[in-house]
């Protein structure tokens, strides 16, 4: 099988909007190809019509709204701690839940965020196919019964379900929110946003933004499966840059790896306290959390 969604055909989320009616419309001043543009602006309008958002986008963004409002209190500071967003009383405009919608169907090419008609219905699948960034966006392969594509190999589990609202196992574990004290360095802050990433050497490592008195790291990765190894070695090697001394770096990494499992304990017991009365989105978060702390425990570089 092979799916080409060519070049022509991928659009930014930017240059669709939402009308009054609450359909999605195509802002007259997208970057269309000029000699085809009132074709694929129909296009496009109708694709978010009848397959698109138009599909039943709003009644999931409610629903999935609805059932994080009724999360219990006491698992509020753990879905900070571990990336997820917060829950307002106030359910999202048509406007916020379509750029919700968006975000989960968009893929980076040229650096810049497309959506990529067609190809975003297939279904993902952790060994599924890759996705090709050539002359468009496309995906090939030799399946037995569904097709499946792997929407991100390199992304936490957490990020995972925040982000497309299904449970999938991950290959790696991001640590969670933390803020410590680095005497003589000042504050170093990480934060959970793995798509601020730079690369060293061909590998993929945070970005590092430095002020005076604070380290920020825009996401660590704790443990990954594919590469067990490299995660302390980014880690240590990027404190170091910042004058903490090695021994201090690789202590500082096991403390990390220590308190993100007490998280992940801690959150999982939380959820088997209210699974049995809340069901749902609480056994999902369980679940993705215990598959979590599993690759945490077993990561054999800890």
């Amino acid at each position: 099988m092979r799916v080409i969604t060519p070049a022509h055909l991928l659009i930014a989320p930017q240059d669709l909007c939402l009308s009054r009616d609450g359909q999605v419309r195509v802002r007259p001043q997208a970057a269309l190809a000029p000699e085809f543009r009132s074709e694929l602006v129909s296009f496009h309008e109708a694709y978010q019509r009848e397959v698109g958002w138009g599909a039943g986008g709003w009644a999931r963004s409610l629903h999935h709204h609805q059932q994080r409002q009724a999360l219990p209190a006491t698992l509020q500071p753990y879905l900070a701690l571990l990336g997820g967003q917060p829950i307002t009383g106030a359910a999202p405009t048509p406007e916020q839940a379509f750029q919700a919608h968006c975000v989960s169907r968009q893929i980076g090419v040229g650096g810049r965020s497309r959506l990529m008609p067609v190809l975003e219905l297939i279904n993902h699948a952790p060994d599924g196919a890759a996705y090709v960034v050539d002359q468009g966006v496309g995906l090939t392969g030799r399946f037995t019964d569904e097709v499946f594509a792997c929407y991100r190999r390199q992304m936490d589990a957490l990020h995972f379900f925040f982000n497309y609202h299904f449970v999938s196992p991950a290959r790696v574990v991001l640590s969670g929110l933390v803020t410590i004290g680095l005497p003589g360095l000042g504050v170093l802050h990480i934060a959970r946003d793995d798509a601020r990433v730079d690369h060293h050497q061909g590998s993929p490592q945070p970005q590092v933004t430095v002020r005076p008195g604070q380290i920020h790291l825009s996401f660590v990765v704790l443990a990954d499966l594919d590469a067990p190894a490299r995660p302390r070695e980014v880690f240590v090697r990027l404190m170091l840059a910042q004058g903490l001394p090695m021994a201090r770096s690789h202590e500082l990494f096991d403390g990390l790896v220590a308190h993100h499992r007490q998280v992940l304990q801690a959150f999982i017991l939380a959820c088997e306290a209210t699974a049995r009365t809340e069901g749902g989105l609480v056994s999902q978060l369980q679940h993705v959390a215990q598959g979590q702390l599993t690759n945490l425990v077993h990561s054999p570089w800890h």
